[in-house]
C-alpha cells in the first residue's frame, strides 16, 4: 500500500523537475538570441563613429535588426557624379574676420585656403569648420625677384635642408589641424625648383593631405612631383580676380567654365577681397549650365576614381 501512496509523488516530482530544466534552457536560448544582434549593432555604431572623412567606407552590412542584407556597393565603390567639375578656391584667409563672415554666407561650394599664424588664421579656421568647409594651408613659398618676401620667416625658399622645410611645414599643418590640403602661396621661386618640392611631398606623402599647386609660374614641378610621390593632387587653371573689375571676373570665370567642359574639371582660385565676394554672391544664384561645383575635397575624390 505505502508503495502505491508513493508513485504518483515520484511522477509528479520528475514533471516538476523536466518543466524547470526547460525553462532554464529556453531562458539561456533566448538570451544567446537577444546578444547577438546587439552586439553586431554595437559593432557597427564603432565603426560608423570612427569614420571622419567623406571619402572613407561606410559600414552598411548589419541593420539594426541585426539581419544581413544586399546594401548595394559601398559608397567608397560608388560612380562620382557627371561633371565637368568646378572648383573655386578662395585664397589668403588669416588677415580679415570680416571677410572671412562674408564668405561664409555665399552658397557656393567654396574652398578656403588660410596662411598660417596671421592674426586671425584660427578665427578663420574654426569658422570653416563651423560653417563645414573645407580648408586647406596655404603654405608661404619664394618668389621669383622678391628677395624680401623669400628671406621672410616661416616661407620656404630654395636652398633650405629637408630638416628645416620639414620643420616649417609641421608647424603650419599643426597650427590649422583640421586642413584637409595644402596649396603654395605665391611660390614661382620655390615651385619650379625639383629639390625643395621633392622634400615638401615627401612629407605630405606621410599625410593625409593633398596638395593643389596653385602655378603662380608656368614652370612649376609642385604638380608632378606630388603625384610621383604618392600625393592626391590638382592645378589652378584661372585666377578670377587679377583685376576687381566685375567684366575682368566674368571673363576669367568663363574661360574657367571652358576649361571644365573640355578637360572635365578645373580649378580657379580667387582672394579675400570684397569686390570678389559680390561677384560670387551673384554667381550662387546662377545654376551652372552644364556641370556642377565641387570642392577641392570632392575634386580629388571625384577625378581619382576616373
Amino acid at each position: 500500500m505505502k508503495k502505491m501512496n508513493r508513485a504518483p509523488w515520484v511522477l509528479i516530482s520528475l514533471c516538476i523537475l523536466a518543466v524547470l530544466a526547460g525553462g532554464l534552457l529556453s531562458g539561456a536560448d533566448d538570451r544567446v538570441n537577444e546578444g547577438a544582434p546587439h552586439q553586431a549593432v554595437n559593432e557597427a555604431g564603432s565603426e560608423t563613429k570612427s569614420v571622419s572623412s567623406p571619402s572613407a567606407p561606410v559600414s552598411a552590412d548589419v541593420p539594426q535588426d541585426g539581419k544581413k542584407e544586399d546594401a548595394g556597393p559601398r559608397e567608397e565603390e560608388k560612380s562620382p557624379p557627371p561633371g565637368p567639375y568646378v572648383a573655386i578656391v578662395i585664397d589668403d584667409f588669416g588677415f580679415s574676420r570680416s571677410i572671412a563672415d562674408e564668405y561664409k554666407d555665399i552658397s557656393l561650394s567654396l574652398t578656403w585656403s588660410i596662411i598660417p599664424f596671421q592674426t586671425h588664421s584660427g578665427y578663420a579656421a574654426e569658422l570653416a569648420e563651423e560653417s563645414g568647409i573645407p580648408y586647406m594651408v596655404h603654405m608661404p613659398m619664394s618668389a621669383v625677384g622678391d628677395k624680401k618676401w623669400s628671406e621672410k620667416k616661416g616661407v620656404i625658399d630654395t636652398g633650405m635642408s629637408a630638416e628645416t622645410v620639414t620643420l616649417l611645414l609641421r608647424k603650419a599643418m599643426a597650427s590649422l589641424p583640421g586642413a584637409l590640403g595644402m596649396n603654395n602661396h605665391r611660390g614661382s621661386r620655390a615651385t619650379k625648383d625639383e629639390k625643395i618640392m621633392e622634400m615638401i611631398m615627401t612629407e605630405l606623402a606621410a599625410t593625409s593631405l593633398f596638395f593643389l599647386d596653385s602655378r603662380t609660374i608656368a614652370s612649376s614641378v609642385a604638380y608632378n612631383t606630388a603625384l610621383e610621390n604618392g600625393v592626391p593632387a590638382a592645378f589652378c587653371s584661372v585666377f578670377i580676380d587679377h583685376e576687381s573689375s566685375e567684366e575682368f571676373m566674368e571673363k576669367q570665370f568663363r574661360r574657367g567654365l571652358s576649361i571644365a567642359e573640355k578637360k572635365g574639371w578645373v580649378v580657379m582660385i580667387a582672394h579675400t577681397r570684397s569686390a570678389t565676394v559680390d561677384f560670387l554672391k551673384k554667381k550662387s544664384g546662377i545654376p551652372l549650365e552644364k556641370g556642377r561645383y565641387v570642392t577641392m575635397p570632392e575634386l580629388i575624390r571625384y577625378t581619382a576614381k576616373k
